[in-house]
């Protein structure tokens, strides 16, 4: 039997997007010039009725277009850096007015939300229901879907960071948007070398870290860490 549970890439760019706000590179002037956007890294898990967010962008309207307007049921944080949370504000009732929407987190990432004003106030007004998460503790979302999340190291001034395993009944998928280095990520989760990893979370997609190509790409790069592609 055959289903019919979808993953489905949202964006793929840094929080800023592409163009990215204060940017005057080539690039962002290419895409400006082309009216062109790549939005900010997120994933989408449509599973029957439940459509689950994977980090929330500020090109919400755009991302949820792509998966023809559904009702987002579950929000899943990897942490809280600006592009993967800044878009929760919008299901607040001056844009979309919704109800009960399940909001996954560490104990860190939801403190951050009770501590900020007026994202607490989606908590107050039972638009986000906090349901805080433990790293490596696997969530049966339903028959056919788990959902696991792994802390990985990231820069954390204000949250931890999670990666999420995705187990379906037909394929299993790492989604990994931001960690500092494999150095630090393979000691974290005490493996010798990434394929090891890999192999050991038995996944078969890998969706991870791009934000930078080589080491070299920006004069202040190192208080900004991510493996680079040409390490990965």
């Amino acid at each position: 039997m055959r289903h019919n549970i979808r993953a489905m890439i949202l964006g793929i760019a840094q929080d800023g997007g592409v163009p990215h706000p204060g940017c005057n590179c080539n690039t962002c002037q290419f895409y400006w010039e082309n009216k062109v956007v790549l939005s900010p890294s997120s994933l989408a898990i449509i599973d029957e009725k439940q459509l689950h967010l994977i980090d929330v962008t500020r090109n919400l309207d755009r991302q949820l277009r792509k998966i023809g307007n559904r009702n987002v049921t579950d929000i899943w944080l990897t942490h809280g850096h600006i592009g993967h949370i800044d878009g929760i504000g919008l299901f607040g009732k001056e844009v979309m007015n919704v109800k009960n929407v399940k909001l996954h987190a560490s104990k860190s990432m939801i403190e951050l939300i009770l501590n900020t004003p007026k994202w607490n106030k989606l908590v107050d007004d039972n638009i986000l229901i906090p349901t805080q998460f433990k790293s490596n503790e696997p969530i049966q979302i339903s028959e056919n879907l788990v959902i696991t999340p792994i802390q990985v190291p990231h820069r954390d001034e204000l949250t931890d960071t999670h990666a999420f395993l995705i187990n379906g009944p037909e394929k299993s998928l790492l989604y990994l948007p931001d960690h500092d280095s494999w150095e630090e990520t393979l000691d974290f989760v005490e493996k010798e070398t990434v394929n090891e990893w890999f192999e050991s979370l038995g996944i078969e997609i890998v969706l991870l870290d791009g934000t930078f190509w080589s080491k070299n790409e920006l004069p202040r790069q190192n208080d900004v860490p991510h493996p680079p592609i040409l390490d990965s």
